[in-house]
């Protein structure tokens, strides 16, 4: 099955280039950026997919590209690679019911939509390229997924993506406020995708919701890494992202969609405004 390339991560790629190309490190042009995109957080998203209704139209809305680039490469990195693990965690959930074509569909968007955004990152980090390994695991998910190579390509790449995300200095992936940036990032892109998957009323496009779920699990489980130091440091900025995190995963209550949404795009929105003002 072979899926045209997103509006939203293909900005996603090119803005992590573009990026890259300005700065080489993350100045402090970066916390100017960060404070640009929380004081026009609320218009900004309240604006959505208005470019267009459902479906890849939809995808490529003033929602789904705001804030895509942070201005901080390490941040856009991560959340690259972050998109990467939302996919492959929606597609393990398929794989395990047996829906093999939707899961290659998601197995397929590591390495045909994003990797292109950090293959010149991963030489400058000394990291070693994966690109093989995900084309591998590409190939097996349409010839072969019951069989355990499937498996064993599935593990290698998981494997593969969590030692890029270990070359960012642990100093920052155990940081609240870079953890907070590298979710924020990813969840508006799930906010978008969560509106591309919406029209007249009911979900029509499975594969941008499960976009949406796996971008927002991986988001939660980045943020377990910092919850701790957040409830001690800032426990009412902790409060808040749990509930809002909570909030948001009540929209997608398993890998198969409800026939009707569950939230309204804009209550989607606004509740990942919520975490972006903490952040």
């Amino acid at each position: 099955m072979t899926k045209h390339l997103k509006p939203v991560e293909l900005f996603l790629a090119f803005g992590l280039a573009a990026t890259i190309g300005i700065s080489n490190s993350p100045s402090a042009n970066a916390s100017e950026g960060d404070e640009t995109v929380n004081e026009a957080t609320a218009p900004v998203l309240a604006q959505g997919g208005e470019g267009g209704e459902g479906g890849e139209g939809g995808e490529g809305g003033e929602g789904g590209e705001a804030g895509v680039s942070s201005g901080n490469p390490d941040v856009d990195y991560m959340t690259t690679l972050g998109l990467m693990k939302g996919h492959l965690i929606v597609a393990e959930e398929l794989i395990e019911q047996g829906n093999y074509d939707e899961a290659e569909v998601h197995i397929g968007h590591p390495v045909e939509e994003l990797y292109g955004g950090i293959e010149n990152e991963l030489s400058q980090r000394n990291v070693s390229q994966f690109k093989t390994e995900l084309t591998e695991l590409h190939d097996l998910a349409k010839s072969a997924p019951e069989s355990p190579q499937m498996q064993d390509a599935f593990a290698t790449s998981m494997e593969s993506i969590d030692q890029a995300i270990a070359a960012v200095p642990q100093s920052e992936r155990q940081s609240p406020e870079f953890v907070l940036d590298v979710m924020t990032e990813m969840l508006k892109t799930a906010a978008a995708e969560y509106e591309a998957a919406i029209a007249d009323g009911k979900i029509v496009e499975v594969e941008e919701y499960q976009d949406a779920r796996g971008f927002i699990l991986y988001a939660e489980e980045l943020y377990q890494n910092v919850a701790d130091q957040m409830s001690q440091e800032n426990p009412e900025d902790h409060q808040v992202i749990q509930e809002s995190l909570a909030q948001l995963k009540t929209a997608f209550p398993s890998v198969t969609p409800p026939d009707t949404p569950i939230k309204d795009p804009s209550e989607v929105y606004s509740l990942v405004s919520q975490i972006e003002l903490r952040s």
